[in-house]
């Protein structure tokens, strides 16, 4: 992946700070230098496709407080998470399903076929729509990190899709327990139940899929056991073009993922990051944006608006911490985004003493309005993101808000 010069000599104040209040306007960027063409445009720099057709199409689905990435190909389809924020506000599998049925209804030739689907770790905003997918279209390979931790938020959902895989009537369903120590340290791991996905008369690009994490079984004493840590970690090829999933993943998981790749860190430069853990401040670093170094970013979290418990609200989500890096001059996001917004950014989230905590604990969550000037979408503020990436690199993007499907309907 090569950054057009004229975005790499771009720079100026990408977040502007901007205080608390919703009625006062954020400041406005500092535009002391020009900025680019906007990254939804990025490839008007480089030459066209020649042909429309050879495209990934990334749809960053808003389902509220989770994640749930559509990945369609000229000849399939993958999904990864299944996940949904749910309350009296929102039903984020409703909103997952009916994203999916028009889909299928567009692509008609899919025959309504998941050829992947890739649950990153057993925790509800990434798995609590499993059952409706399952139910509702037909999957063909199923990638997950194998755990199984029955009463946790989210584990008895994975135990389900392990129940449904033990069917004798889905015996030609492939399912793969993805393991941090069995992939490869120098390319990742890859195979026919992996990367099912080729190419056809549509296309003659063959989509590259490639695992780079999983769920980690050794010196738990110092990893933890944290679902966060053991979330699967995948490399999207399609052409010139990629992207990088990386669930959850922490800190310590990070720090681990980049051990177990020494010397090999170009498998993590790419063109696309799917923000992890939805834009926390524990899962964006700087010498992982540095290794990446990507065109745009894309956050999976919900709205500033909806003050409820378990929603990106409580959480402070998307966090400053994880923005910092994404807009930083010199390893930040290389693209721009057509116009500046202004947005809600986490600066702490919140906290509820559980039973037996000291109550005076109790800290509300504290947000500030910025400016954006980087090619970083959030589907907390823009809405389903839709990416397409050229087979030549360039890159489009399209956002879209749909009505929320509330769960009392």
């Amino acid at each position: 992946m090569t950054r057009h010069a004229l975005l790499a000599l771009a720079c100026g104040a990408l977040i502007a700070c901007a205080g608390g209040s919703r009625d006062e306007p954020a400041p406005p960027i500092d535009t002391a230098l020009p900025l680019p063409p906007t990254i939804v445009r990025a490839a008007t720099l480089r030459a066209p496709p020649e042909d429309a057709r050879d495209v990934m199409r990334l749809h960053f689905i808003d389902i509220g407080q989770g994640d749930a990435t559509l990945l369609e190909f000229p000849c399939g389809a993958a999904l990864i998470d299944t996940g949904g924020e749910q309350n009296e506000r929102f039903d984020g599998v409703a909103a997952l399903v009916e994203y999916l049925d028009a889909f299928f209804a567009r692509r008609e030739d899919l025959d309504r076929t998941l050829d992947l689907l890739v649950l990153t770790h057993p925790h509800i905003d990434h798995l609590r729509g499993a059952d409706a997918v399952l139910e509702r279209y037909r999957v063909r390979n199923i990638v997950d990190n194998g755990s199984e931790r029955a009463g946790e938020i989210g584990g008895d959902e994975q135990i389900a899709v392990h129940r449904w895989l033990a069917d004798p009537a889905r015996a030609d369903v492939g399912y793969l327990h993805a393991k941090a120590a069995d992939m490869d340290p120098a390319r990742g791991n890859t195979s026919a139940l992996i990367d099912p996905i080729g190419a056809c008369e549509r296309s003659r690009v063959d989509p590259k899929f490639t695992l780079l994490w999983g769920q980690v079984t050794e010196d738990l004493e110092t990893y933890g056991d944290d679902p966060n840590n053991h979330s699967v970690v995948t490399r999207v090829e399609f052409g010139e073009a990629s992207a990088l999933f990386t669930g959850d993943l922490e800190f310590i998981g990070l720090s681990r993922l980049f051990e177990h790749y020494r010397g090999h860190e170009r498998l993590f430069d790419v063109d696309i990051y799917q923000v992890g853990h939805h834009g926390s401040k524990n899962a964006t670093t700087h010498y992982l944006m540095q290794a990446m170094s990507p065109e745009l970013a894309v956050i999976s979290a919900g709205p500033y608006e909806r003050d409820l418990d378990w929603t990106a609200r409580r959480y402070g989500h998307p966090n400053i911490t994880a923005l910092r890096e994404l807009v930083h001059h010199e390893h930040g996001v290389g693209g721009f985004r057509e116009r500046a917004v202004e947005v809600w950014v986490g600066i702490k989230g919140a906290w509820v003493p559980r039973a037996g905590e000291d109550p005076s604990r109790a800290r509300q969550e504290v947000f500030e309005r910025r400016t954006i000037a980087r090619a970083v979408y959030a589907t907390s503020w823009d809405g389903t993101v839709v990416v397409d990436a050229h087979a030549n690199g360039s890159l489009a993007v399209t956002t879209s808000r749909a009505p929320s499907p509330s769960a009392t309907q």
